[in-house]
């Protein structure tokens, strides 16, 4: 009996989805702590904006994708499945929260989109991988 060695494409994808969430763990509890206000000038006077909700879901979409990397180095099916909803989810909290770190959005961003499509790829791979024989002779 062998054992099944977990394709090096999504030990890849694994890899850069949990370092995408421990960047994102820490600069979310960076900015949790920091108590930063940002301010804004209106003709009605100066708005100031509180980001620390933003920060807890920063912190929050790390700790996810940490864990949804783990498993996917794996090689699971379905959670290819799930690394590609919560990687989507965090690239939309990203883009919506650029304005305000626009470096940090760039590198978490970045990685995120190279995991899931080494993730992609591989799910495309598994299925051009399975070829129909009929009467024994090879398809074209």
């Amino acid at each position: 009996m062998t054992t099944r060695q977990p394709d090096r494409s999504l030990l890849l994808a694994g890899g850069l989805l949990v370092g995408a969430g421990l960047f994102d763990v820490l600069s979310g509890i960076g900015d949790v702590d920091s108590g930063d206000v940002y301010v804004s000038l209106h003709a009605d006077g100066l708005v100031f904006y509180d980001l620390t909700n933003w920060a807890w879901l920063h912190v929050a979409s790390g700790v996810l994708l940490v864990a949804t990397g783990l498993v996917t180095a794996f090689g699971r099916r379905r959670w290819g499945t799930a690394a590609l909803v919560v990687g989507a989810a965090v690239v939309v909290v990203h883009v919506l929260f650029a304005p305000y770190h626009p470096i940090e959005a760039l590198i978490v961003v970045g990685l995120v989109l190279a995991a899931l499509r080494l993730v992609v790829r591989h799910r495309r791979g598994n299925r051009d991988d399975v070829r129909v024989r009929t009467a024994d002779r090879p398809s074209r």
